[in-house]
């Protein structure tokens, strides 16, 4: 899809996108770089704030010019990575809107993207997001 749509995403990305986050598949097909320091750098061309999300190696967000190492939350295998990619997303989100650091929101996507591999389907149970929320806390 990436591939494909390579010429409008340049246009859209340049003028309407604020926060860019794409997994390493999706940095390669974009950028065409394999290199992940490079192609983040060539994510952040345009934008605010740039993710890159190299599964279980963690995650690199890129803002004004400073890179943050993301480690990978929790210690189990994946059961199932159905939603990991939009939960990591809505987590790294929910804490940039909330004024946390990129650092931190970016912690607190990790735990949301390990918590949803833990489980069959793509839903958080309860005991997963008090897990969560007192990571929050810390």
């Amino acid at each position: 899809m990436v591939e494909q749509s390579k010429a409008i995403l340049d246009e859209i990305i340049r003028d309407y996108v604020d926060v860019l986050i794409a997994n390493e598949d999706e940095a390669l097909a974009y950028t065409g770089i394999r290199e992940e320091g490079e192609a983040l750098a060539q994510l952040a061309r345009h934008v605010d704030v740039a993710v890159l999300k190299v599964g279980a190696r963690g995650s690199y967000i890129r803002h004004d010019g400073q890179v943050y190492r993301i480690p990978a939350q929790g210690t189990g295998v994946a059961i199932d990575t159905t939603g990991a990619g939009d939960l990591w997303a809505s987590g790294f989100l929910y804490g940039l809107v909330n004024g946390f650091h990129h650092e931190q929101s970016g912690r607190l996507a990790s735990a949301c993207g390990f918590e949803v591999c833990q489980v069959v389907g793509a839903d958080i149970p309860a005991d997963a997001w008090a897990r969560i929320r007192k990571q929050l806390e810390e």
